[in-house]
């Protein structure tokens, strides 16, 4: 029997682990509002600071700091965000047992897996990398010359470093997983991996931390001084991490040939590694993920079975799914924390400098437009705060396979909606009042505007968890393969935030054409907000319940 080979699993991954595009014109729609409302804005500014900071850094005789800095900043946040993701492709997915029982090489299969979880990783950062070489191009090409800018080694090297840049930080993840799995084979409890895998994002968080004590105040004047002088001891960390970026910016930036080679060798040496590293140990490893299921079980004793309402355990089991699941905890329940923490973090550390110092003394003098701004800000972070959390968005996707249950349980359609409506309102509703109490403290908003501004928040917050389930009610995403597939490779959760950050958007829109283009006080704009979103959510609340429950009848 012919063996498979790594092309082949690659292409069966690619077409199993992933949510299909419903054939629904409305998805087609969102689609396009998901890419030009968030894809292309993202590189847009991407490419704008690569554009900018380039130039300033042309003036240092530097002007390949600032791309090098963008590249090694993504690789870190690749390695950061990738370690569970590759752990988890590798070792825990569902379809393992399929796999092993075919005549595939366990590095075969283990290097199939690694290249799959590596494109389906990196697709938005290939769009970034992109915005962060054109950035530098154009800079160049106007400040210094367009041969520099259009030399061959640097178009090149530019377009390799799209796709290789995140291969690096991604093949030390699937190196740590390996060698973790063969030495902890004894290890009888996953627990014992992903709070190992914590502990190295915390050591590895803590040494870029350690890298910044030199830099005294972070700003971005400070930032731009220190990658021109090469004085930079976070960027000078992470070049010895992802030795093989430098050798990129030196070829993209010289037009080098040899540096260009030495960083196609340095990726080559290192998947050659990886290969040989999987060939010794993987097949251990996946022996070690089998036998994680082998223990003995605890027996269910009558004594422990406690009765509850129906909505009491519906919610006990909607929390129970998400807290003792890594990829949903971390990437549904914890996320809600950067808002409170980077309210928090930007008010303590910059109140007193630039634009936010600015902002807070043109609010202080009552002046209207830091009003509507403020307001903008507020609503706008309910929205997208709801939607990037994925709660609602996956609520009927967390089922997976076992979704028919939810007909046959003897509890009420209604019931099992509103659990799944309250846990993403437990998880996220009470970070975005903490986010509104920071703001309005260092912003000195008087304690009825603070009080509106969370009510305001709650309606936005309402309307964002039923547009999010009825999507997910509507098209679930059932056939995933492990829990970080179920977050990655449903797109409801990504046109849920396209729709958020369309409302978003509108909002804005309504302040500037009120303001703006009418000359009205900031108060109308209140006025004219909070009922638009009373309205909304009100309307929702009554109607759209049906509609999902509806959509339950047909899973």
């Amino acid at each position: 029997m012919k063996e498979i080979g790594v092309g082949s699993i690659v292409r069966i991954l690619s077409k199993n682990s992933e949510m299909q595009l419903p054939k629904k014109t409305g998805y087609r729609v969102l689609a396009a509002i998901a890419v030009s409302l968030i894809m292309i804005p993202c590189a847009l500014v991407v490419g704008y600071i690569s554009y900018v900071m380039t130039e300033a850094l042309i003036e240092a005789d530097n002007p390949g700091g600032g791309m090098l800095f963008e590249m090694q900043i993504l690789s870190a946040f690749s390695m950061i965000f990738g370690i569970l993701v590759i752990f988890s492709v590798l070792f825990f997915s569902s379809d393992r047992e399929h796999f092993v029982t075919l005549p595939i090489p366990s590095h075969h299969l283990m290097f199939g897996k690694f290249i799959y979880a590596f494109i389906a990783e990196s697709i938005m950062e290939f769009l970034i990398l992109i915005a962060v070489f054109i950035g530098y191009i154009a800079a160049v090409a106007k400040n210094l010359s367009l041969a520099k800018a259009f030399h061959p080694v640097t178009l090149i090297s530019s377009l390799s470093g799209i796709i290789l840049i995140p291969l690096v930080p991604m093949i030390y993840c699937a190196i740590f997983s390996v060698l973790l799995m063969a030495a902890l084979s004894k290890v009888k409890s996953v627990k014992v991996f992903y709070r190992t895998s914590t502990l190295f994002l915390l050591i590895f968080a803590a040494l870029f931390i350690f890298s910044l004590r030199g830099m005294g105040e972070i700003n971005m004047e400070n930032y731009v001084d220190s990658l021109g002088s090469g004085d930079n001891l976070f960027l000078e960390t992470l070049n010895i991490i992802f030795f093989t970026v430098p050798w990129l910016s030196n070829a993209v930036c010289q037009g080098n040939i040899l540096y260009f080679l030495l960083f196609l060798a340095g990726n080559a040496a290192l998947l050659a590694i990886l290969f040989f590293l999987g060939k010794a140990f993987y097949q251990k490893g996946l022996y070690t993920a089998a036998s994680l299921g082998t223990s003995k079980k605890q027996r269910v004793r009558e004594k422990d079975v406690v009765m509850a309402s129906h909505f009491k355990a519906s919610l006990q089991k909607e929390l129970r799914v998400i807290l003792r699941t890594k990829a949903f905890s971390a990437n549904t329940a914890f996320i809600n924390l950067i808002w409170p923490v980077g309210a928090f973090m930007l008010f303590h550390f910059t109140k007193d400098k630039g634009a936010l110092k600015a902002f807070i003394r043109m609010y202080d003098m009552g002046k209207d437009r830091a009003d509507m701004i403020l307001l903008m800000v507020i609503v706008s972070i309910a929205f997208i705060a709801t939607a990037l959390n994925s709660v609602a968005s996956t609520s009927f996707t967390r089922e997976g396979q076992h979704i028919s249950l939810i007909k046959f349980i003897p509890v009420p359609y209604r019931t099992q909606l509103l659990a799944k409506a309250a846990v993403s309102f437990i998880f996220t509703y009470p970070a975005l009042l903490a986010t509104n109490i920071i703001i309005c403290i260092y912003v000195h908003v008087p304690f009825g505007t603070a009080v509106l501004f969370a009510v305001l928040m709650l309606l936005a917050h309402i309307i964002s968890i039923i547009v999010g389930m009825t999507m997910d009610s509507s098209s679930p995403y059932i056939e995933w393969d492990d829990e970080y597939s179920a977050l990655r490779g449903n797109l409801n959760v990504f046109f849920n935030m396209a729709v958020m950050m369309m409302l978003s958007v509108a909002v804005i829109l309504l302040g500037l054409f009120i303001y703006e283009l009418l000359k009205l006080p900031a108060t109308i704009f209140y006025i004219v907000l909070s009922v638009i979103l009373a309205g909304a959510a009100v309307r929702m609340i009554i109607v759209w319940p049906r509609i999902i429950i509806e959509n339950m009848k047909k899973l």
